[in-house]
């Protein structure tokens, strides 16, 4: 039994040992691995504070670079070659300094090619900047024939679009003289007719072709075209602003008797719509096709439309029927975005999908402008005019239509949800399935006769509009449903159609 008792407890010695073992190298591996991981934190920090010396350090190298070629730049060419000099002579210096401590003297007084070769290396500096000062001379110069070439043809193209080589129109006046007697005295009547002629097309027996007038309009419609590199900036940055005043001109010189004639009729004359209309028919012309496909053209990036550069020059711009759907015109082109359109004319333009986020257009001509789902969120159009103006699925989130003139406007579908109307006019207006409530529309000015859905008087209107002790519109009998809705129409002018928004249930046709 001793003996057994002795084993066992030899056994938990054995055992005890082990397990302090297990223990001291469990411990030591920890150690070890913490010690790691603060070695590693420790490089990475030295690694990461000598990659923040190294960028700094090169930072600071090229920023004294660019100091030192920038004062370089300033300097005129007789302050250069002064420096060039003195630079010559310090490595002169340096030279003759080593090459005495490590020659003998026999070889520096007896060689001829050895004092040549000093020369031509101290000499080196000096003959570097004068090549310099040819070469940038001669560059100039290729520069300035380059220049000279394209204001040269800026020109000619101006003077092509501006039509001053269009063939004169000839007024012919022919005076008929009679003379009768009658009663003994002679009576004379004049007649005086007055023709206009204009080039003929000459006979040509083996081909067709076309008049002078025929070719010097294809000529002008070329030269339009041919404005686009000089609008974009091919052709330097100075081109860009006479080009685009010259584009501008053009479309409105191209509109201008439409123009002119609305503002002599009365805004409630039948014959408006049809000179606006006008408008649409110039722009679908050649020269008008022309003149869109340059002014919404991009920059030479295709990122951004060109007239994004030229801020200060858009307010009152007139682009009456311009068509920014076109074929050629990408989809990049209809990005009006942060633009001061302050006064601008769209009148009949086609802005189908248009973005106008953000943008001034207080003022702004938009009658009988198509702005389908056009992008209109946080846009100013206080006081512009919207008369017939599709702005069907619009989005005027946000938007400020204080005071805006939208008499006979499509805004079926569209999203005003938080849009000031303060002192709108909706006379007339399709508000059909528009997302609003009565608390923005009835700040208006004007809504006799704009039409809305049941829908929307049950949705958008009635829980603002009824008074406090009135019941909700479920709590209702059809009658009283009915004569709210009569109440309504009689208080405001407005018009409710049923849920498809074709037939007319409030006021009742035959009432109205």
């Amino acid at each position: 039994m001793g003996k057994v008792a002795s084993a066992r407890k030899k056994v938990c010695i054995y055992f005890t040992a082990f397990c302090w073992k297990i223990i001291l190298i469990f411990l030591i591996v920890l150690d070890y691995v913490c010690q790691s991981k603060r070695l590693t934190n420790m490089w990475k920090k030295l690694i990461n504070q000598f990659v923040a010396e190294r960028d700094q350090f090169t930072n600071s190298g090229k920023q004294l670079t660019k100091k030192l070629i920038d004062r370089w730049k300033e300097l005129n060419n007789a302050w250069k070659v002064f420096c060039a000099g003195i630079g010559s002579i310090i490595l002169g210096f340096l030279l003759l300094s080593v090459i005495t401590a490590g020659s003998s003297k026999s070889i520096i007084e007896g060689s001829a090619g050895f004092w040549n070769f000093i020369i031509l290396i101290v000499s080196a500096p000096v003959a570097f900047v004068i090549w310099h000062f040819r070469d940038e001379n001669n560059r100039q110069q290729i520069e300035n024939q380059r220049k000279d070439i394209n204001l040269k043809e800026f020109q000619k193209l101006s003077e092509w679009v501006s039509g001053a080589h269009l063939p004169e129109i000839k007024t012919v006046s022919k005076t008929t003289q009679k003379s009768s007697l009658k009663d003994g005295e002679e009576i004379t009547e004049q007649t005086t007719e007055q023709s206009e002629e204009y080039a003929k097309k000459p006979d040509t027996a083996h081909f067709d072709t076309f008049s002078k007038r025929d070719g010097a309009i294809a000529l002008q419609i070329s030269a339009i075209y041919n404005l686009l590199p000089f609008f974009r900036g091919d052709y330097g940055e100075s081109f860009r602003r006479p080009a685009f005043n010259l584009l501008k001109s053009a479309w409105q010189a191209m509109q201008f008797d439409s123009l002119q004639q609305l503002e002599d009729l009365d805004s409630s004359n039948n014959e408006k719509w049809k000179i606006i209309n006008k408008l649409r028919q110039r722009a679908e012309s050649p020269m008008g096709v022309a003149l869109t496909h340059v002014l919404l053209s991009l920059n030479q990036e295709n990122t951004k439309l060109n007239l994004h550069d030229f801020p200060e020059m858009l307010p009152n711009i007139c682009l009456a029927g311009i068509d920014f759907a076109w074929n050629s015109v990408s989809t990049n082109a209809r990005d009006l975005s942060k633009l001061n359109l302050i006064g601008a004319n769209f009148q009949k333009a086609m802005l189908v999908q248009a973005k106008f986020r953000w943008s001034k257009l207080n003022y702004a001509k938009l009658d009988g402008a198509n702005l389908l789902k056009a992008e209109l969120q946080n846009a100013i159009l206080e006081l512009a005019e919207l008369e017939r103006t599709n702005l069907q699925g619009a989005h005027l989130v946000n938007a400020n239509l204080q005071g805006a003139y939208l008499v006979n406007a499509n805004l079926q579908g569209a999203y005003l949800g938080s849009a000031n109307l303060e002192s709108a006019v909706f006379e007339g207006a399709n508000l059909k399935n528009a997302h609003f409530n009565w608390i923005q529309l009835k700040k208006s000015a004007v809504l006799l006769s704009a039409q809305i859905t049941v829908l929307d008087f049950i949705k958008n209107i009635y829980p603002d509009w009824k008074e406090k002790n009135d019941s909700e519109w479920d709590a209702l009998t059809e009658e009283d449903q009915t004569k709210a809705m009569q109440k309504f129409c009689d208080e405001t002018g407005m018009l409710i159609f049923d849920e498809d928004g074709e037939q007319q249930i409030m006021p009742p046709p035959l009432e109205k």
